[in-house]
């Protein structure tokens, strides 16, 4: 099987006077209150919702009966989601038996300065988790290409950034491999993300945009975490195609199983439609095999 080369995704460009709609709209809503509306009716313990993935791993996992990822995706903080916004979050996680977090882009909205400051938060976050606390970047957190801020401080939080890289989860035969943003990262490189790995480990892939899924799914990879679409976030008719392309919540390529999040944050309004915010629970389990091409 030849290796992975570098993939890249058309960038989407919005109009100017689209971008200059929503920042209206989205401001509008933050002086009503909007941030505060939203954590309340979106993120309490009462409605934030936990989904639940089973994936075997097809080897043993030591003294683990299984090992559990918190996946967090898109939290967009600016307006309409801030540190306070994220509190509840993290207070419904520390009593789920985490081992580790995988944080699947877009920390921001708009500005680096508000990703900053969930470091709170995500310290706490990331101090919960035994196995560590790993994150990749969203086309969002490339605004003013100033990525690098929310890197030097969220590391010194704990936090580790998969740039086209891997890290090996604890003295298990787990890694965690991580991409760019296939859509604004300056270089994505899925070879050079996989090149730490050994042969016969097992792979699960951070990854913002699950349009990548199909060029990332191989055999030992038993997962790809993404997020990106929201899960459509307003999912009506017309509505929902004014965001990106949702495949689905869970979709199977072959040995890998594509897990798209549909995030915690919103992006220009605050408010969701047949869709909740939610945190996937990824359960890798020993034994069995990883999932048989569908």
């Amino acid at each position: 099987m030849p290796p992975a080369r570098p993939v890249r995704q058309p960038v989407r460009r919005h109009s100017q006077g689209r971008l200059a709609l929503f920042d209206a709209v989205e401001g509008t809503a933050a002086l009503l209150g909007g941030r505060a509306w939203y954590a309340r009716r979106w993120l309490s313990a009462r409605r934030l919702l936990l989904r639940r993935e089973v994936v075997p791993v097809g080897c043993a996992l030591g003294s683990h009966s299984r090992v559990r990822i918190a996946q967090l995706s898109d939290l967009h903080a600016g307006r309409l989601f801030n540190a306070r916004s994220l509190e509840p979050v993290v207070d419904r996680l520390l009593g789920e038996g985490v081992d580790a977090v995988a944080l699947t882009g877009d920390f921001i909205a708009h500005e680096v300065e508000a990703g900053v400051a969930l470091r709170q938060p995500l310290a706490r976050l990331a101090r919960a988790a035994p196995l560590g606390a790993y994150a990749v970047f969203g086309n969002h957190d490339y605004r003013g290409r100033r990525e690098q801020a929310l890197v030097q401080a969220l590391s010194s939080e704990g936090w580790t950034f998969l740039r086209n890289d891997a890290a090996r989860l604890g003295d298990l035969p787990l890694w965690l491999s991580g991409i760019e943003d296939p859509e604004e990262g300056r270089l994505v490189d899925i070879q050079a993300a996989r090149a730490p790995i050994p042969d016969g480990a097992v792979e699960v892939c951070l990854c913002h945009n699950p349009s990548a899924g199909p060029a990332l799914a191989r055999p030992g990879c038993v997962a790809i975490l993404s997020g990106h679409t929201h899960g459509r976030q307003i999912d009506l008719p017309l509505l929902r195609d004014l965001g990106p392309r949702h495949p689905g919540t869970r979709v199977q390529l072959g040995p890998t199983r594509l897990v798209v999040s549909r995030g915690l944050g919103v992006v220009g309004v605050p408010l969701r439609c047949r869709v909740p915010a939610e945190v996937v629970l990824l359960d890798l389990v020993p034994g069995g095999e990883p999932p048989p091409s569908p």
